[in-house]
């Protein structure tokens, strides 16, 4: 299964949605004082959909934002 598969099946799972996953980043964004985590809807569909493949930063606030282990996803990549 490709990485954005998965990311979108483990985002399923918890019943997010696109602007769930926005508005848990920006938070995710105060809370660590630096933008870089901040996910837009645009990029999260191209991480799923077109295969970006996301910075340290993003990866880290998803797998904050979705309960995954970090590692986890780099192992994906």
């Amino acid at each position: 299964m490709l990485p954005g598969s998965r990311l979108r099946h483990a985002r399923y799972r918890l019943g997010l949605t696109f602007r769930d996953v926005g508005r848990a980043s920006y938070q995710l964004a105060s809370l660590r004082g630096h933008a870089d985590f901040i996910i837009h809807i645009s990029r999260l569909a191209a991480i799923e959909n077109q295969g970006a493949i996301p910075g340290l930063h993003k990866l880290y606030a998803l797998a904050a934002i979705y309960h995954l282990n970090p590692l986890d996803i780099l192992n994906w990549y």
